[in-house]
């Protein structure tokens, strides 16, 4: 919340607009408390839901289930302001860009490389959090890929009435009737998502530290959504990686904040680009886009993106690499098998921090970062 805070200080943000891609708050009182603060401190915030975001209480008073609670997020946002529609956005350079907040959800069969060998790892079932905090109609199961498709399907939802309803009475913002009408007039095309749409987007298991989380990272259907949509950027979350990579024609964004702990062990993972940093040493805002200079901004370095602009994917070597095996040797040595220690990657990159909290280009409170 003093990350949020800390931009309302900040008077250029409010020509500004915010992308924020998820895992505000599992609680309502602070979700609507932190996205009160930003819609006050930018010309415009989007929002699309995480995974905490969708955690529910066990007595019921944030929504009979998942679904009702995603229901109630959208109310929350549409009172405040918050966008959550695809829409086109005037630009002060006279150019439009037109935003797509994507829903999505992670699904297990997303993962199709081969496990690490050398480490015995509880399952992500066991582990991730998501399988016993959210609640699901019957028919729609945690990490099965019904639940991933039921959700990118709502997306067809959002064009026409309710991204018209969202934009009424505001200035610069036009309701998108339909995902076809995204390129109209020459407009730019950004989407966002919490969940990763490809699985090149985050470091094979060898280099993780709890590699089965892999299968709790992203989405096949907002995979195909995308290679429909074919946007211009594409920024995601989820994962605590800094991210910026073009692939197969697409440019890709995270800049998470990450929990304050991770931004203290392992900062050189998280950076993308010279972002500013702030409270507690969170990252500003990661700029996209800049009307002044007419365009999109260059991209940026970051650490996992450059080792793989070099280095090609090679999921088939499964030993863990240097620096897992020698965190479980430390930490947990009942989890090495016998046999390990093979030197298996190459650089010193960190792996994935022991939290499963979601990393995201905008997000607030403890957890995720902001792009504009």
């Amino acid at each position: 919340m003093d990350w949020a805070r800390s931009l309302a200080s900040e008077p250029a943000y409010r020509r500004d607009v915010l992308l924020l891609a998820g895992d505000v708050s599992d609680k309502l009182d602070i979700f609507q408390e932190t996205l009160a603060v930003l819609a006050g401190s930018f010309g415009a915030v989007f929002f699309v839901p995480g995974n905490h975001d969708l955690w529910c209480r066990r007595d019921g008073s944030d929504g009979a289930d998942s679904l009702d609670k995603l229901r109630r997020l959208d109310e929350i946002c549409s009172d405040l302001g918050v966008l959550t529609t695809p829409q086109r956005v005037a630009m002060a350079d006279g150019g439009c860009v037109s935003i797509l907040p994507l829903l999505s959800f992670h699904h297990s069969s997303f993962d199709t490389e081969p496990d690490v060998t050398g480490l015995r790892l509880p399952s992500a079932r066991a582990i991730v959090s998501d399988y016993k905090a959210t609640r699901w109609p019957e028919a729609l199961v945690c990490g099965e890929v019904a639940l991933a498709q039921w959700l990118d399907d709502e997306n067809d939802t959002l064009p026409g009435a309710r991204a018209t309803a969202q934009a009424q009475g505001r200035s610069g913002i036009e309701p998108l009737l339909s995902y076809g009408e995204a390129r109209d007039g020459g407009a730019h095309l950004i989407s966002f998502s919490h969940f990763l749409p490809r699985i090149e987007l985050i470091p094979e298991k060898r280099f993780l530290i709890y590699p089965p989380l892999m299968s709790a990272v992203g989405s096949d259907p907002l995979g195909r959504r995308m290679a429909s949509v074919r946007p211009d950027v594409h920024v995601f979350g989820h994962t605590h990686f800094g991210w910026d990579a073009a692939i197969d024609g697409v440019r890709y964004v995270q800049a998470a904040l990450a929990t304050p702990s991770e931004r203290a062990g392992r900062p050189g993972s998280l950076q993308v680009g010279e972002a500013p940093v702030g409270v507690d040493g969170a990252a500003m805002p990661l700029r996209l886009y800049d009307s002044d200079a007419g365009g999109f901004c260059a991209p940026h370095m970051a650490s996992w993106s450059e080792y793989y602009a070099s280095n090609p994917r090679t999921p088939a070597v499964t030993e863990p690499a240097p620096w897992v095996l020698a965190h479980y040797r430390r930490r947990a040595p009942h989890r090495l098998r016998a046999a390990g220690g093979a030197r298996s990657g190459q650089g010193k990159l960190g792996g994935w921090g022991e939290a499963g909290r979601t990393a995201v280009i905008g997000g607030c409170q403890e957890r995720e970062g902001g792009a504009r």
